[in-house]
C-alpha cells in the first residue's frame, strides 16, 4: 500500500493513486471495516467554518481505525487565530497559526484543516494561501476539509458514489455540473474539485452555468487537460435546458465567480433575479437520460433544487454524504499506512 504525505489537494495525484484509494473506500464500505489498527494515533480537526458532514464523518472515520479525534474551532473554546504573515498583532486575534500548528503538529498524527474563501483577495484564494501556509508549517500530514480552491474529500466521495452508480460504464455516461440560484455568494472551492473529479471519471462532462458565473480558466483547463486523457472534452453551455438532454447526472451547485471579489452587489442582483429560474425542477429533470441528481448539502430546498428532485428516487445525495466516511476513511488508512 502506497504511503503518502499529505491529501491536499486532488492534483497532488495521478488518476491510478486516487483510483487505489476509491478501491479501498469500496472494500471498507463492502465489509463495514472498523478495527484497532490506529490505537493511540489521534486526528485532529481544524474548523475555522462550520460543518456537519466533514466534521462527523472524519470522527467517525477515526474512530472505525481505533484513533482518538480532537475538535478544534478558533475562538470557540479556543484562541482566536492570526492567518496573515507580518502583522502587528494589536487587535482582536490572540494566536498565529504559525505557532498554533506547530504545536498542534506535536499532539496530533494527522491534522485536518477547514478554511473557506472570504473572498477577499481573489489572487490569495486562488493560490490557496492559507492551506499551503499551514502545510508549510505542519510536521505531520494534512487534510484539506474544503479550502478556498478545493474540496478533494468531496470530490473523493462524488467519484466514489458515480463508481457505484455506473461501474465500467462510468466513461460513456454525461455529466452536467449544473450552476444554481443561492440567496449567498458561495466560494468556488466544491465546484473547481467536481469538474476535475468528473473530467477525471472518463465521462462526458457539460458546465452548465449562466456566462457570468463562469468557473476560472486555470479551472477549466485543467478539466479539459483531464477529460483530454480519455479522449474527451469538457463541453460548456449557458442554456440549462439544452445541457441537461440525454444527461445521466446533474451535480447542481451554486458559486460566485471571480467578479464578487470587485462588486458583490452585481453577483447578488445576477444570482437571486437575473437566474433565478436556474432551480433544478422535475420538469429540467425530465429533459435527462433519467439523471441520477447530486449535491455536495447542504442544500436550499426549493432555491437550488425543488422539493420534488431531492425526495426522488433519482436523488443521490444522501448516498454521496454516506459516501464521504468510507473515502475518508480510506485516506487516512493510505496517510497512517494501515493495511
Amino acid at each position: 500500500m502506497t504511503n503518502y504525505k499529505n491529501f491536499t489537494s486532488l492534483s497532488n495525484f495521478s488518476n491510478e493513486e486516487l483510483l487505489d484509494i476509491l478501491d479501498l473506500a469500496a472494500r471498507v464500505k463492502s465489509d463495514d471495516y472498523r478495527s484497532q489498527e490506529a490505537a493511540g494515533k489521534v486526528l485532529g480537526l481544524m474548523f475555522f467554518n462550520p460543518s456537519l458532514r466533514t466534521r462527523t464523518s472524519f470522527e467517525t472515520a477515526a474512530a472505525h481505525l481505533g484513533a482518538a479525534s480532537t475538535l478544534i474551532q478558533p475562538g470557540q473554546g479556543t484562541w482566536t487565530f492570526e492567518g496573515n504573515q507580518g502583522v502587528v498583532m494589536d487587535g482582536g486575534k490572540t494566536e498565529h497559526i504559525k505557532e498554533a500548528i506547530q504545536v498542534l503538529s506535536g499532539y496530533c498524527d494527522v491534522l485536518g484543516v477547514r478554511a473557506f474563501s472570504a473572498m477577499e483577495d481573489f489572487e490569495y484564494d486562488k493560490n490557496d494561501r492559507f492551506l499551503k501556509t499551514i502545510s508549510e508549517l505542519a510536521t505531520v500530514p494534512l487534510i484539506n476539509l474544503e479550502s478556498a480552491w478545493e474540496h478533494p474529500c468531496q470530490g473523493m466521495a462524488d467519484w466514489q458514489t458515480l463508481r457505484e452508480l455506473f461501474g465500467d460504464q462510468l466513461g460513456k455516461k454525461k455529466i452536467v455540473l449544473s450552476w444554481a440560484p443561492h440567496p449567498n455568494a458561495l466560494p468556488m472551492a466544491v465546484p473547481n474539485t467536481a469538474l476535475e473529479v468528473a473530467a477525471r471519471s472518463g465521462a462526458d462532462v457539460t458546465l452548465a452555468c449562466p456566462r457570468e458565473m463562469m468557473l476560472e480558466d486555470t479551472v477549466i483547463a485543467n478539466a479539459q487537460k483531464r477529460a483530454a486523457e480519455h479522449g474527451k472534452n469538457i463541453t460548456i453551455s449557458d442554456d440549462q435546458q439544452a445541457a441537461f438532454d440525454d444527461a445521466d447526472v446533474i451535480y447542481a451547485k451554486s458559486w460566485a465567480p471571480s467578479l464578487v471579489y470587485k462588486n458583490k452587489e452585481k453577483i447578488a442582483e445576477l444570482r437571486t433575479k437575473t437566474y433565478g429560474d436556474w432551480t433544478i425542477t422535475a420538469d429540467k429533470m425530465g429533459l435527462t437520460n433519467n439523471a441520477r441528481f447530486m449535491h455536495c448539502l447542504p442544500i436550499r430546498r426549493n432555491v437550488v433544487a425543488d422539493d420534488a428532485v431531492l425526495d426522488s428516487p433519482n436523488a443521490v445525495h444522501i448516498q454521496q454524504a454516506g459516501n464521504r466516511l468510507h473515502a475518508q476513511k480510506a485516506i487516512l488508512m493510505k496517510l497512517w499506512n494501515l493495511s
